[in-house]
């Protein structure tokens, strides 16, 4: 795991990550966008999904899928831009990975969502099973939030 480690501290992107001074700035705004983008469009869809604002219809707020998707899409770049700017710091940190974690079970969460109870989601009404995973998905979502608040706390 240490030679992996290295190569990507020593890798182009680790260096320049590391070298300039706006690249880690700029990514720790796109960071935060993708992180607010995501986290946005997936209260919208949640929430509806378990039982609030019942006056807008399922499919609509499924508009904000998409959404979600890209801004999931800038976190992982920026990200990745993150650790390989300090893989040795972040690796052992606790709370980066358990940040991980609840980003798989995030991920797992809503595969399950996509391969089972979306299709029976086009009622008003969902159903207990789609407000479970709806409720998983907003928990585990705090709790990338929250970790990823500790990571530069904890060693």
């Amino acid at each position: 795991m240490e030679d992996l480690l290295l190569n990507i501290e020593t890798s182009a992107l680790g260096q320049v990550m590391r070298d300039s001074v706006w690249l880690f700035p700029l990514a720790e705004i796109l960071h935060f966008m993708g992180l607010s983008l995501l986290i946005g469009s997936l209260l919208v869809v949640d929430f509806r999904l378990l039982g609030f604002a019942r006056n807008f219809p399922v499919a609509a707020v499924y508009r904000f899928l998409p959404l979600a998707l890209t801004g999931f899409g800038i976190n992982l770049v920026t990200g990745a831009m993150f650790f390989f700017s300090d893989p040795f710091r972040y690796y052992p940190n606790i709370a980066f990975r358990l940040k991980m974690l609840f980003i798989l079970l995030a991920g797992l969460n809503a595969l399950y969502f996509a391969l089972t109870v979306h299709r029976h989601t086009t009622q008003e009404d969902p159903g207990a099973a789609i407000r479970t995973v709806s409720a998983l998905s907003f928990l585990f979502w705090v709790g990338v939030i929250i970790l990823g608040r500790f990571i530069p706390y904890v060693e």
